[in-house]
C-alpha cells in the first residue's frame, strides 16, 4: 500500500511550458476582443444616462416654469432648479462636456450639452456624438 501511494506520488505530472503559454496566449486573445466592447458599454450607459438626465431635467424646467418658480428671463435655470427640484448628480453629465445648457422659450425646454452642443432634450440624436 506504501509502495503504491510512493509511485503515485512520483509520477505527479504538470502541464509542461508550452501548454501554459497556449492558454495564456489565448487568454490575451479574449481580452484583446473583450476590453473594447467593454468600454464601448460603458459609453453606451454613459450617453444613455445623459438623455435620462437631460429628459429629467427638461420636464423639470418645463414644470417649474408652469408653476411661476421660473420664467424666460432666469438666467442660470439649472442652479434655480438644483436649489428646489433637483440632485447634483441628476445636473453633472456622464458622457459629454461637463455642463448641460437648459433654455426655456415659451414654456419649452432645451437641454444642450454645453453652449452650442448637441441637443438631448426634447429630440436626441439617435447617435451618440463624439465624446469630448
Amino acid at each position: 500500500m506504501i509502495k503504491a501511494i510512493q509511485k503515485r506520488i512520483k509520477n505527479n505530472k504538470g502541464f509542461t511550458l508550452v501548454e501554459l503559454i497556449v492558454v495564456l496566449a489565448i487568454l490575451g486573445i479574449i481580452a484583446a476582443i473583450a476590453v473594447p466592447k467593454f468600454l464601448d458599454f460603458q459609453d453606451d450607459a454613459a450617453w444613455k444616462a445623459d438623455i435620462a438626465s437631460a429628459a429629467n431635467i427638461g420636464k423639470t424646467a418645463e414644470l417649474a416654469y408652469a408653476n411661476g418658480d421660473i420664467d424666460d428671463t432666469t438666467t442660470d435655470i439649472l442652479t434655480e432648479l438644483e436649489s428646489k427640484y433637483l440632485d447634483n448628480n441628476q445636473t453633472t453629465p456622464q458622457y459629454g462636456t461637463n455642463t448641460f445648457d437648459v433654455t426655456i422659450t415659451d414654456g419649452k425646454a432645451e437641454i444642450k450639452y454645453g453652449s452650442g452642443g448637441t441637443v438631448l432634450y426634447p429630440n436626441p440624436p439617435d447617435d451618440k456624438p463624439e465624446k469630448k
